[in-house]
């Protein structure tokens, strides 16, 4: 297996993405909702509902981090209330070898005095603790992105409880502060446990150029960006990163509500096979819909499909292309990477 990484995801239902508990701070005023979280299955990619869920946790997550990290490998670090590196102050690892149950909303979220994750690969906390320093709304998930990371870290399943010092508590309830701490946070937790260490790096890779076909775009500018007004005309969509809304319906169908067309080529690189860049040189946001089914696979896959490709799709539909082209693209390496010990 290579250390390209591709996904399947699932969502939840939306009466989770209201709740509001002491253990579930994100829909109370803190970070975007974590109630649909993301599950990998299969590592494969796929579209249906399941996109709902990965945006929705990684929104939380991508926020730009700065300057990119060169090699050597480095870690990023930030200072808490008291001058010291950032890190939970008690924080437990444990293999999860139960063989039940997945990485599903109830076992990855944010509390109100730190972080949880039950039965998830650790591949998911290394998307919480890092970021691209674009922000770009799938973070190192989007394939391609993440390279070097064993083959147990996708698959072997672990169980993290981690606490935060009382003096840093008020920022951790801070949303202007509180997604920067869990990335800081998550990175010190895993370079302790894990030994990880990482460096950032531009790569020319692959990618598909999001373009304008010959007959002009089938979409048009949005009706409306304010998220309540988007809300009371579609109840089921949910955030999205970047800015509007999102909402999957039968059979795969997406809409997106309020969006720039930055985010349309972020959602669009896991189901193409590689990164999309936008390339159409529109600057507004836009309400658009796909109509695509569950079956469809993703580019470059050799499995016989009658259903019609994305490239089929986003010219059809959209009156957009994806081309061929070659980008630099900010990768995340993973130079070293050991399996937790299981200490506190």
């Amino acid at each position: 297996m290579s250390g390209d990484l591709s996904f399947r995801f699932s969502a939840v239902d939306e009466q989770d993405t209201k709740l509001c508990t002491n253990k579930r701070i994100s829909a109370c005023g803190g970070m975007e909702p974590l109630s649909t979280v993301l599950r990998i299955r299969n590592m494969r990619a796929a579209w249906s509902r399941s996109l709902l869920s990965v945006t929705a946790m990684l929104v939380a997550a991508a926020m730009p981090l700065g300057v990119l990290a060169q090699s050597p490998a480095v870690q990023e670090t930030a200072v808490g209330a008291d001058a010291t590196p950032l890190a939970f102050t008690v924080a437990s690892v444990r293999r999860n070898v139960s063989g039940t149950g997945s990485c599903d909303p109830e076992h990855l979220y944010i509390t109100a005095d730190g972080f949880r994750m039950t039965n998830c690969p650790l591949i998911a906390a290394l998307f919480m603790a890092y970021v691209p320093a674009d922000g770009s709304a799938f973070g190192f998930s989007t394939d391609g992105r993440t390279v070097g990371a064993p083959d147990w870290m996708k698959s072997e399943r672990y169980d993290i409880d981690a606490r935060i010092e009382s003096a840093d508590m008020s920022a951790w309830q801070n949303p202007a502060t509180q997604k920067e701490m869990l990335h800081r946070m998550m990175q010190s937790l895993l370079a302790e446990r894990c030994k990880l260490a990482v460096h950032r790096e531009m790569r020319d890779k692959s990618v598909y150029a999001l373009v304008v076909g010959k007959n002009g775009p089938k979409f048009r500018e949005a009706k409306t960006v304010a998220p309540a007004e988007i809300l009371a005309k579609h109840p089921n969509v949910g955030p999205i990163p970047g800015g509007g809304m999102f909402a999957t319906g039968a059979g795969g169908s997406m809409e997106l509500y309020g969006v720039p067309l930055k985010t349309l080529a972020i959602v669009l690189s896991n189901k193409a096979g590689r990164p999309v860049v936008d390339k159409t040189g529109l600057t507004g946001v836009y309400d658009i819909k796909l109509e695509t089914t569950q079956a469809e696979l993703p580019a470059g896959d050799d499995t016989q499909n009658s259903a019609p490709s994305i490239f089929t799709i986003v010219q059809e539909q959209l009156g957009l292309r994806l081309e061929s082209a070659k980008d630099s693209v900010e990768t995340l390496v993973i130079d070293h990477v050991e399996r937790p010990a299981e200490n506190e």
